[in-house]
């Protein structure tokens, strides 16, 4: 009888308070179309209604019958930088997807591996070159994992880094995060190893990332001019399972889910930490209540996951071209396709049983990358899918910083490039072919008719 009463008594109580919050989202709404209101009003009313979004997501579905996804569009003409801004923000978590500017979409994925992540930012500058364009401008959605999400995420940062800008960036940091020159070094980076389960040192990690990748949220990025739709991904470890984490710059339109768990809240630096958090080398990140590790460990490729990330956005478009960058690869197989093993391995193996040694490899098999794109290559459309990662001399691990060893791999990557030059020629062409006029027609016409 108590839990009647209850639930009588508490019933009314939240229709009430949901009939007040609706009255306020239509109010907002209504303030914000009238024209004559003064700038200063509109940008406030602006700053109230997004985050109600936020706040209260169950009031997005509201705002969306009385015509908000409409309303913020024309925001996004205003004369006011702040209010345009805002509008970009307020369509983002009602799930607005805008239309392609392109026959279909454009994905662009990266994989992880540290100090490799080189080869990627070379590559990706001579792609630029090509198409005379900044690579967030031939991409619909951007997908990255560890050493790609760093990449990702600096560019997305306010600074708007270059790609060289980001090649001299990554090496500095590199070398201050993973140089250990002396005894002492290599002592207490055991030490941390066994206290805290990270070799390397955290502070230090964390704050070059506040530093260089900052503190705007991943889905305020959508604020800033040129930023397409971008994702980050991290693993999720509990007593029972592990679990893919994705990091949003957007959200989904309604009744659309993603089978991949995710967040757009966290700040830049905290999607970076938490993709790159490597077992051994950095350690577990812990963010709102989840403990997060290397993206690698489930999704060192990540093209799968960009791909069915896409097609949650823009359902009813085909794939224009699949764009993915490996780090570097060894031939590791004979040609009766048995694992090949050099004789130096073999001596390392023989004089080494630690258990970092051993955890190493298994992390390095269970990353492997090649699986994933020989899946992906049998099932997309010829022509529209593209795996460029280079053979190299020597496979170098995650944190080499000697000089001699990254020169040797700029080396190799402008080889690869150089044989693969009409591959990239191809892409660039697909990147740059436009939205016909029947194909626009057509997102007009499908507008009007489910809006």
């Amino acid at each position: 009888m108590s839990s009647w009463r209850t639930v009588g008594i508490c019933s009314p109580i939240l229709a009430s308070g949901k009939r007040q919050n609706q009255s306020q989202t239509r109010h907002a709404l209504l303030d914000l179309r009238r024209k004559a209101i003064p700038v200063d009003r509109q940008r406030q009313v602006l700053y109230e209604l997004v985050e109600k979004f936020e706040k209260l997501p169950q009031e997005k579905a509201f705002a969306i019958e009385e015509g908000a996804i409409e309303l913020l569009k024309e925001l996004e003409h205003s004369t006011d930088p702040a209010i345009r801004q805002h509008a970009k923000l307020g369509l983002a978590l009602l799930g607005y997807v805008p239309p392609l500017s392109s026959e279909g979409i454009r994905i662009l994925s990266i994989d992880g591996g540290g100090i490799r992540g080189i080869i990627v930012m070379e590559l990706l500058r001579k792609l630029e070159r090509l198409t005379n364009r900044r690579i967030f401008d031939l991409f619909d959605l951007v997908c990255g994992v560890s050493t790609g999400a760093i990449l990702v995420c600096a560019l997305a940062s306010e600074k708007g880094l270059t790609l060289a800008e980001g090649i001299h960036l990554y090496k500095k940091i590199a070398y201050k995060v993973f140089h250990r020159p002396t005894t002492l070094d290599k002592l207490s980076g055991a030490s941390r190893l066994f206290s805290s389960h990270a070799y390397y040192d955290i502070e230090l990690w964390e704050s070059l990332l506040k530093r260089h990748v900052g503190h705007r949220r991943i889905i305020d990025t959508v604020m800033l001019p040129n930023v397409p739709k971008f994702c980050c991904i991290s693993t999720t470890v509990c007593d029972e399972y592990i679990d893919a984490h994705v990091f949003r710059n957007y959200t989904f339109p309604q009744n659309v889910q993603s089978v991949y768990a995710g967040s757009h809240t966290a700040r830049l630096w905290e999607v970076v930490r938490a993709s790159s958090a490597a077992p051994a080398y950095f350690g577990d990140f812990p963010l709102n209540g989840q403990l997060h590790q290397d993206g690698g460990i489930l999704y060192n490729n990540p093209t799968a996951v960009a791909i069915h990330e896409a097609k949650c956005l823009w359902p009813n478009d085909r794939i224009q071209c699949v764009v993915s960058f490996g780090t570097g690869r060894t031939r590791g197989k004979s040609n009766d396709g048995q694992k090949i093993i050099s004789r130096k391995i073999l001596d390392q193996a023989s004089l080494s049983s630690s258990w970092k040694t051993k955890f190493l490899r298994i992390l390095d098999s269970a990353t492997d990358t090649e699986a994933a794109h020989t899946v992906l290559s049998d099932l997309l459309p010829a022509g529209h899918y593209f795996r460029f990662n280079p053979y190299l001399t020597e496979f170098l691990s995650m944190v080499e910083v000697r000089p001699e060893k990254i020169a040797q791999l700029e080396k190799d990557t402008a080889m690869y490039y150089a044989r693969n030059e009409d591959k990239f020629e191809q892409v660039a062409d697909l990147l740059l072919r436009k939205r016909s006029i029947a194909r626009k027609a057509y997102d007009v016409a499908r507008y009007v008719f489910y809006r």
